[in-house]
């Protein structure tokens, strides 16, 4: 099977929108936990796993698709990472 760009929803901004998802998604369980340490830890640790491997995913695609670059897509963060 051939690679192809995504297209749709989130991935018209960003290359990892599901990275994004979790990101948001355990951040926000932390604020629920609220003062719970290891919640906390947790959605730290989520965040600074994911954020490298966006930025690892987003570089990919630009060498595997040289159109890949005019998209103008951010790799975790819309419009700013």
């Amino acid at each position: 099977s051939a690679y192809s760009i995504p297209y749709g929803r989130l991935y018209h901004v960003i290359s990892c929108p599901n990275y994004l998802g979790e990101i948001v998604e355990w951040t926000g369980f932390a604020i629920a936990a609220r003062g719970v340490p290891a919640a906390a830890a947790f959605a730290l640790w989520t965040t600074c796993t994911l954020l490298p491997r966006a930025l690892q995913h987003h570089q990919w695609y630009l060498a595997r698709f040289p159109q890949y670059a005019t998209l103008k897509r951010k790799a975790c963060i819309p419009f700013v990472l």
